[in-house]
């Protein structure tokens, strides 16, 4: 899924493309933001890289461009479920509507956020604690 941050917010004919990726980003943050307040959010990089170091669902394989993003919350253990650290943050993203045809190169079945199965194309791992 393409969620670059283009900081276009208002919709032209000129700048849809831009927009929809916009609009990917701020799904992204909304549901980051339901449980809690995030701070620090950043776009780290955008790069195609060969998946098979990475977590993805089996259905993608080979080089694809890749979105990573760095966030901070308020508490420790905020998304924990059933002993998952993200069962939570998995929960708020899963089926959740995208806008494809922008730059991204993998294809899921259907718009939406996959957290788990052969069609995952989101996931989330913490890269630092306090």
């Amino acid at each position: 899924m393409d969620v670059t941050k283009t900081d276009v917010t208002k919709y032209t004919p000129e700048l849809e493309r831009m927009r929809n990726k916009q609009r990917n980003w701020e799904t992204v943050v909304q549901i980051l933001g339901l449980r809690s307040q995030i701070m620090g959010i950043r776009q780290l990089k955008t790069e195609t890289v060969d998946l098979s170091g990475y977590q993805f669902g089996d259905s993608y394989t080979g080089k694809h461009r890749v979105w990573t993003f760095e966030f901070e919350v308020e508490f420790e253990n905020l998304y924990l479920q059933d002993n998952d650290p993200y069962g939570t943050l998995k929960n708020d993203f899963a089926h959740t509507p995208v806008i494809l045809g922008l730059d991204e190169t993998a294809q899921p079945p259907v718009s939406i956020f996959y957290t788990d199965s052969s069609s995952k194309n989101i996931y989330f791992i913490s890269v630092a604690t306090i």
